[in-house]
């Protein structure tokens, strides 16, 4: 008979096969590095904190109005200063030819004035560009600045349409009543490819058609050589001019000229912006072109003839 019980066998066993318990080394040169716990943030760093988030807010809130022509009434613009040598002579007058060196400087500048007066207790970017098509000069306010095109993006695919004798009766639609389903039609019998070449080719590098953007100098430019011949013929340029004239959009720079002076333009509209560009054939005849972006549009449409007035009335007196 045994000393110990079955039982107590297996117990005994069991403490035999366990792996010996590990005994704490209590050396100092082995001791482990206490990690302290860590501590909550305390004023300053939620200081820091806070004032990092409202930078960052801040920050964003400004890129994104600034990168919509954001205006408020009677605030300045938001908007990041460009370093461009373009820029540096944006708001004053060019002279193209000699007949321009006689322009009165006092007057561009009160034209100026005047205009941004009219505009400062409305919301948006308002824009204008004036080409004297005798004297060969031109000034402006933001004239360079890339804004919406709405319609007037029409007016490279309607010169293209015209110079490769596409149907007439879609470039008339295009012009007269702004015909989208004429532009689409023409686009895709055009093509996207052939539409931007010619847009780069009439010198309209900051126009674009994916994004319908352009400038009011560049829409102006493209009046002046289709008024001077230089992109189309006599009898083509006649023929598209005459497709912008007593058009269905008579009631934005046509008020603001007398009844009696002929007006070829192109009118357009889209959400925050309201445009019309042309040339204004009266006996001192230029090209006058005035884009919105991120304006009210009812409040545009009010603007609008009063704007043509002042600048109407401005450059033709002597």
């Amino acid at each position: 008979m045994g000393l110990f019980s079955k039982k107590e066998n297996e117990s005994f066993e069991d403490e035999i096969n366990e792996e010996p318990r590990k005994i704490r080394d209590l050396r100092p040169e082995n001791r482990r590095k206490r990690t302290e716990p860590v501590k909550p943030w305390g004023i300053k760093e939620r200081f820091v904190i806070l004032i990092t988030l409202l930078a960052t807010v801040l920050t964003s809130g400004f890129l994104s109005l600034s990168a919509r022509n954001f205006k408020l009434p009677n605030l300045p613009r938001l908007s990041i200063p460009k370093l461009s040598l373009n820029n540096l002579f944006q708001d004053q007058v060019i002279v193209v030819g000699n007949r321009g060196s006689k322009v009165s400087q006092e007057k561009i500048e009160n034209t100026k004035k005047l205009f941004k007066e009219a505009v400062n207790n409305y919301s948006g970017i308002y824009a204008f560009y004036i080409y004297d098509l005798n004297g060969d000069y031109y000034y402006g306010l933001n004239y360079q600045e890339i804004m919406q095109a709405a319609s007037l993006i029409k007016l490279p695919i309607m010169y293209l349409a015209m110079k490769e004798g596409q149907d007439k009766s879609l470039i008339e639609a295009m012009g007269k009543r702004s015909d989208n389903s004429a532009f689409n039609e023409m686009v895709s019998v055009l093509g996207k490819e052939r539409v931007n070449k010619t847009i780069s080719e009439l010198g309209m590098i900051n126009t674009s058609l994916s994004e319908n953007t352009t400038t009011p100098e560049e829409v102006g430019m493209f009046f002046v050589k289709l008024y001077k011949n230089e992109i189309l013929d006599k009898e083509k340029s006649d023929q598209l001019m005459e497709y912008m004239t007593n058009t269905a959009f008579e009631s934005w720079l046509r008020l603001g000229i007398p009844e009696d002076v002929p007006l070829t333009h192109k009118y357009g509209r889209e959400s925050g912006t309201v445009n019309d560009a042309g040339i204004v054939l009266s006996s001192k005849p230029f090209v006058l072109v005035i884009m919105t972006d991120g304006a009210i549009e009812r409040e545009a449409d009010e603007l609008f003839p009063n704007l043509t007035k002042i600048l109407y009335d401005n450059h033709v007196k002597d």
